[in-house]
């Protein structure tokens, strides 16, 4: 049943209010769509704001450490009719195609540097050697895509062990739990580290600590490719992070076919809202559908400006069409920890493309 409501986040106060916006607890019958907290629930803020309740979808925002549960239930009926998910885990657990079917890439990278002086480009990067980066996550995607764009230029780098012992010839890269580690130091009052790497729109919250965006991880990592042009003439911008998949024995029914293609298009037309709404807006409309009715979403209004949401990597590329992507980044990937990711089968790329 509906159970009507939504988080109203102020702009000049973190108070929140309940107002009405739908969100419904799973209905038998209906199409489950699940997706982590975080900025791949931003893709679906504007489905998510128009939510009625006899659309016959349940959107539910999750924790992100339990996304992958959506598609691994021994029983299948439990699962999501669609989910986002981290690109390497996907790779891992439906790689075959024969459970799931990747849609699309529904964000490209939302990874930046922060420091309070410097900046990183792609002619400048081996100023990192001997200066010490705190990581978000620094075994899952964020970590390994920095250690793949390091191992693109070529720059050694090392984990900072517990003895805290850095090398002047390496980019020292130090675990933190998240962006609250930001700025800490150890006893003697000295920072941890030089820059950290962490996630928008956390990046721009550092602000308030004196720390600006001084690297762009998804510019760098175009940069070697594309002939040092950041990406920004290649079509193509930063790397397949959070991806897409659906049931197949959903999307390969035929009487599901039109409803998928329309979905996906929803998806592609909820991205472009995203950039004119207000951050109450997106707010409400993710707030109101997590999952866990006493959790709240991560996600802050004054913090969603045009500027912020350009930089969280929203677009929807088909499956069809992003496959080199995709399979390029894994590669990377797999090169830094093998068991990171794996190459996924032909089968596991959706075959429709844009109209």
């Amino acid at each position: 049943m509906k159970k009507m409501f939504c988080v109203l986040a102020s702009v000049m106060t973190a108070l929140a209010a309940f107002c009405a916006v739908g969100c419904k607890d799973a209905v038998e019958g209906e199409t489950t769509v699940y997706m982590p907290d975080g900025a791949p629930a931003l893709a679906f803020a504007r489905l998510m704001s128009e939510d009625k309740e006899d659309d016959g979808i349940s959107y539910f925002v999750v924790d992100p450490t339990t996304i992958a549960s959506r598609v691994t239930n021994k029983d299948e009926e439990k699962n999501a009719d669609f989910c986002v998910l981290p690109l390497n885990a996907a790779s891992k657990l439906l790689g075959t195609g024969e459970q799931y079917a990747m849609l699309g890439t529904l964000t490209h990278g939302n990874l930046y540097l922060v420091a309070k002086e410097g900046e990183y480009a792609s002619d400048n990067l081996s100023t990192l050697l001997g200066k010490t980066v705190g990581v978000l996550k620094i075994n899952d995607v964020p970590g390994l895509t920095l250690k793949a764009v390091l191992n693109q230029y070529q720059l050694p780098w090392q984990e900072v062990g517990n003895d805290g012992a850095v090398a002047a010839d390496k980019v020292n890269l130090l675990a933190i739990a998240g962006a609250d580690a930001v700025g800490a130091t150890d006893g003697e009052g000295k920072p941890l580290a030089d820059c950290y790497m962490i996630a928008e729109p956390a990046a721009t919250a550092q602000k308030k600590k004196g720390y600006s965006i001084v690297g762009d991880l998804q510019k760098l990592y175009r940069a070697e490719s594309d002939g040092g042009d950041n990406g920004e003439n290649s079509g193509y911008k930063g790397y397949p992070q959070a991806v897409l998949v659906a049931k197949r024995e959903f999307v390969d029914e035929e009487e599901n076919a039109e409803f998928t293609r329309d979905f996906v298009e929803k998806i592609a037309q909820s991205v472009v809202w995203t950039t004119t709404a207000s951050g109450e807006e997106i707010v409400a409309a993710v707030g109101g559908h997590m999952a866990d009715k006493n959790a709240q979403t991560s996600l802050k209004a004054p913090l969603l400006t045009s500027d912020v949401i350009a930089r969280c990597g929203l677009r929807f590329a088909y499956a069809a069409e992003n496959k080199e992507e995709v399979n390029g980044f894994l590669t990377a990937l797999i090169a830094v920890n093998n068991k990171a990711a794996k190459m996924p089968a032909e089968a596991f790329f959706w075959t429709e493309t844009r109209d």
